[in-house]
């Protein structure tokens, strides 16, 4: 984020917003990132030079670790009384007319709490809120007993969406995706592409959708399960144990509601290792997942919590893609979900593998909402219809190929899209090409999953490309890699017919790679556009067609040859549909060796921007585009001749690669195509 946007955002949303990287100080993390966030806060707007260490040691005077329960008690018996920044949780006994309160950290210890506390925080009911809890030691009664004198909230329980809402209009499409970002914890400048970005939004989902399930698999440290658990007191977090039907959907001895009836998500940590060792647990579990019902003793209501599963799974030793030898990618989750049923019901597969470690540099220095308030304002918006009916009016174009959209595909990537749509779109008014941009990624978690589906049980389901309106299926990203793959050994040992590599920088991050384009000259007028593209990247494609046009005569090509046929441009392995001015070499290439039939010289790249009368001008980012040409084997680099003295900073890759500063179209034809046969 610029300086810029961050002083918007701050202007915009003033006391909604925080220095997201002050809550990941050492000494704040015995509580989650939503309650420090609003310690720091509340310090701040009591005292604008107020000193983080101060929040430090708060955390540290009223917090406890569970083995020190017993200190802790001791304590309060003999003072009196005690104060403890915890989750107070609060459940009603109508058998005894009274309420009973908990917290975790005094585990086993039932205790009072004065009706006066819950009617004024009546969130304390669903789920628990995070606070000060000021906790007395009552010897007045028979018995004595600890009460819940006095309660603090630390989290927001009415929060302003109209704010969220009316501010969103503040911001571009690309600017409110960088706020999301940043308002995770996360720098948008250590994504590399939109695609990227949004699938870091996809784990806010759950939240931001109802009955949402998704899985998402990938290496450690990628904070899988970091970003939910850290917004929302709403989320709980089960890592590793034993699951049970209790636990999950009702206690039948105590009568009361399990997690999928107090929480809006919850996750399946390290799902590897979580045991499910009954059959009625796994068979509710699959009920759940399809309808939202949970049946047990008798009893039956629905819910509209959200499942999420995170494990872990080994990649490749390029780190670049799960092993080759799994048989599909759930192979790793415990037998008793490695079915088809369970897969079937997942509505999205998250490439985890593709997704950043967690980092010093990964983390923002920016200005984003308090996670307290962002994650209750996304669940709010979970309770609008409205976003769930602009989107399935949106979706009447999806189309199969090789196999129909299933109900459940489609309903899949339309619960994908409504947690999206609220948070790219809070405010209803919906951009065309962002959405589009939102639901590439929703059709490939799930299509990712019926790939795994065709694995695991051939018979049944069949190979089938799911794609929208008239745009062109998608290949997940992983078969694009090979695709890519293949592409470079054909480019950099033959001469190949209309393709050729352009070279790219990744938006606001150091780091390059290449794309292809290919294009064909069939039956037919005007120009056609494929693969990944959007407004830049079209608008580039048709300033090098006319550019081609004006200077077809010097070329050796009449403006009525290159009329006279569609020309079809299709993008292979392009990062970012912002990507495009810097190809117009590329581009303009790959067209004229569709249309002569003159080859492209064998290990060659390009980059450079095309002007209308032929000149080459200046791009950004060439020792980034020249490490990737030679990582992926390019012998050859046409740059432009304005960009020669950035040679200079790379003597170690010039030393390796033919690199032919051009001024000219010409020039580069002269370089770039082989003569005709």
């Amino acid at each position: 984020m610029s300086d810029e946007l961050h002083a918007r955002v701050a202007q915009v949303f003033g006391p909604l917003v925080v220095n997201k990287r002050a809550a990941l100080l050492g000494g704040l993390e015995r509580t989650p990132r939503f309650v420090t966030e609003y310690l720091i806060a509340s310090a701040k707007a009591r005292r604008a030079d107020v000193e983080l260490a101060e929040v430090r040691e708060r955390i540290r005077r009223f917090s406890i670790d569970a083995d020190r329960k017993n200190e802790f008690i001791s304590r309060m018996m003999r003072d009196g009384n005690a104060t403890l920044i915890t989750l107070l949780e609060v459940e009603p006994v109508p058998d005894r007319n009274e309420h009973i309160a908990r917290v975790a950290q005094l585990d086993g210890h039932v205790l009072n709490i004065k009706d006066e506390i819950i009617a004024a925080n009546p969130e304390l009911l669903y789920g628990g809120m995070w606070g000060s809890v000021g906790l007395r030691y009552d010897t007045s009664g028979a018995k004595p007993t600890m009460v819940v004198d006095t309660f603090t909230p630390y989290q927001l329980a009415r929060p302003d969406t109209e704010a969220f809402r009316k501010g969103r209009a503040r911001f571009s499409f690309d600017e409110w995706v960088d706020v999301m970002v940043t308002s995770t914890g996360y720098n948008p400048l250590s994504f590399a592409t939109l695609r990227q970005k949004l699938l870091l939004l996809t784990r806010l989902v759950p939240l931001a959708e109802s009955n949402v399930n998704l899985v998402e698999l990938g290496p450690r440290n990628t904070g899988k399960s970091y970003l939910l658990r850290n917004l929302s007191s709403r989320v709980y977090l089960s890592s590793g144990a034993r699951a049970t039907p209790a636990s999950l959907f009702y206690d039948l001895n105590k009568k009361r509601l399990g997690l999928l009836g107090v929480k809006k998500a919850v996750i399946f940590d390290e799902v590897n290792a979580t045991a499910f060792p009954d059959p009625a647990f796994v068979a509710g579990l699959l009920d759940y997942m399809e309808s939202g019902s949970i049946s047990r003793g008798g009893r039956s209501m629905t819910s509209d919590c959200s499942l999420v599963f995170t494990g872990n799974i080994d990649l490749s030793a390029d780190g670049v893609r799960p092993r080759a030898d799994y048989p599909h990618l759930f192979a790793v989750l415990p037998k008793d979900l490695c079915t088809p049923a369970f897969v079937d019901r997942v509505h999205g597969f998250l490439p985890g593998w593709e997704l950043p470690k967690i980092s010093d540099h990964l983390l923002t220095d920016g200005v984003g909402f308090l996670s307290d308030y962002f994650g209750e304002v996304l669940t709010e918006l979970r309770r609008d219809p409205t976003f769930a009916d602009s989107v399935r009016a949106r979706l009447d174009g999806l189309r199969g190929e090789g196999g129909d959209v299933t109900i459940r595909d489609k309903k899949a990537i339309e619960r994908l899209m409504n947690g999206l749509t609220r948070i790219l779109f809070p405010d209803g008014r919906i951009d065309p090409e962002g959405f589009e941009a939102a639901l590439r990624v929703a059709i490939e978690l799930r299509s990712r999953v019926h790939k795994q589906l065709t694995k695991m049980a051939p018979g049944e389901f069949k190979e089938k490309a799911i794609h929208h309106g008239d745009s062109s299926a998608p290949r997940l990203p992983e078969e694009q890699e090979k695709l890519t793959d293949e592409l470079d050994r054909k480019v950099n040992t033959e001469p190949t017919q209309a393709m050729v590599t352009m070279l790219y920088v990744y938006e606001g991050r150091g780091g390059g790679d290449r794309g292809f384009v290919q294009c064909s000259h069939l039956p037919g007028r005007n120009l056609a556009i494929t693969g990944l593209r959007g407004l830049v990247l079209e608008e580039s494609i048709k300033a090098a067609y006319d550019a081609l046009l004006h200077l077809s005569p010097s070329l050796g090509l009449s403006p009525e040859r290159l009329r006279a046929r569609k020309m079809s441009v299709h993008l292979v392995n392009i990062a970012d549909n912002r990507d495009g001015p810097s190809a117009g070499v590329a581009f303009a290439l790959a067209m004229l060796s569709a249309v002569t039939g003159r080859a492209v010289r064998p290990a060659l790249a390009v980059t450079g921007e095309l002007a209308l009368h032929g000149n080459i001008l200046a791009v950004g980012g060439i020792p980034e585009k020249l490490h990737a040409a030679l990582r992926h084997g390019r012998k050859m680099v046409l740059i432009p001749e304005a960009n020669r003295e950035d040679l200079r900073q790379i003597p170690e890759v010039t030393s390796k690669i033919d690199v032919r500063p051009v001024r000219t179209l010409e020039e580069a034809v002269d370089i770039a195509l082989e003569e005709a046969r």
